[in-house]
């Protein structure tokens, strides 16, 4: 997404005024909900930063950079952000192929192949 094009809520508001007023609802409920505090604000933007970047969503990324800086997050504390998204996306693919791990062992490839 560039500077001056509509982010993704304002074109969800052209289609359906009322899936993106639900949209900022929720965020509201989250982000903004004086009885949901125990995570600052600051810290919920750099878990949207991660969450964005290991969901691989650029517009979503920028966006939630944006929020940090605003919030008075350090250019360190972002690049944090997303190396730590990065080694938890690295980490569940590990997660996620761990049954076939002890697969390979228990089916040794015929010689020659492997």
């Amino acid at each position: 997404m560039r500077e001056g094009q509509p982010n993704p809520i304002e074109i969800l508001a052209k289609v359906s005024a009322v899936a993106a007023k639900t949209c900022m609802d929720q965020r509201g409920a989250v982000m903004e909900n004086p009885e949901v505090r125990s995570l600052p604000g600051k810290v919920k933007v750099r878990i949207g930063i991660g969450v964005a970047a290991a969901l691989q969503s650029s517009a979503c990324t920028r966006m939630w950079v944006q929020h940090a800086r605003k919030a008075g997050a350090t250019d360190a504390e972002i690049a944090e952000a997303i190396l730590v998204s990065r080694w938890m996306k690295a980490a569940t693919v590990n997660d996620t192929a761990a049954d076939a791990w002890p697969w390979l062992l228990d089916h040794p490839a015929a010689a020659g192949r492997g």
